[in-house]
């Protein structure tokens, strides 16, 4: 009988091997065997042996390969409502966001549901009562789609000044605004003075990109959803 190569031989194996093919193991395993020794004791010190071999040859567990450990799949959704807003530049913000599945089916199933909007709101702050207020002449809306998780938005914010805001996550039932997540407050870094001669020449801007886009300055923005009397 031949044992397989590169495998540990079982007990099985060497009871099944002649005296001399056993003697001939030990040899090559370098174990002392005195003459007319038992071959039960020989396959007892084979099986030390290999025992031994088979212990010293474990990998530390830091010095396994990691290509055997099972990579994770992340999810593309979460199912949780939340937005975030990233700042790109001083005149472009990456936002994203996420509506947990049931919100989206109470408010889609609705027959007077009126879409979902982005709605930046201007915050000023007031150091003498440490408040905080809603600019509400600067708010202006974006409409988003139902399928939609991200977009840009673009600021126009006021030289010389940092501009704050917030982004909220809407919805319109029959004209009635529900605010469904809020984003932390932003600031923008402030910009120069801007003026014909100088706002090409300005490089936050000219690395905003804002020479190849058509862009809508703040004050001929108008709200694109129906707002509540409130």
């Amino acid at each position: 009988m031949e044992e397989k190569q590169g495998t540990t031989p079982s007990r099985n194996y060497l009871e099944s091997l002649t005296s001399f093919d056993l003697a001939k193991l030990a040899d090559n395993a370098g174990i002392d065997i005195p003459p007319a020794l038992d071959r039960i004791f020989i396959i007892e010190e084979l099986l030390d042996f290999y025992a031994a071999e088979d212990e010293d040859n474990t990998p530390e567990p830091d010095l396994i390969d990691t290509a055997l450990v099972e990579s994770v799949h992340l999810p593309k959704q979460y199912n949780i409502t939340f937005i975030e807003v990233i700042i790109r530049d001083p005149l472009w913000a990456y936002v994203f966001w996420e509506l947990k599945g049931q919100d989206k089916e109470f408010f889609e199933k609705d027959e007077n549901f009126d879409g979902y909007y982005l709605k930046v709101s201007p915050l000023e702050s007031n150091p003498a009562l440490k408040t905080v207020s809603v600019d509400k002449e600067g708010i202006f809306s974006v409409p988003v789609g139902i399928n939609d998780t991200a977009w840009y938005l673009n600021f126009i914010p006021e030289p010389q000044k940092k501009s704050r805001f917030i982004v909220e996550l809407c919805a319109s039932v029959k004209g009635q605004e529900s605010v469904l997540a809020a984003s932390n407050p932003i600031t923008l870094p402030s910009l120069q003075e801007l003026s014909s001669d100088t706002e090409m020449n300005n490089p936050l801007i000219n690395l905003s990109g804002y020479d190849e886009f058509e862009v809508t300055r703040r004050n001929e923005r108008s709200h694109r959803m129906k707002r509540s009397p409130s």
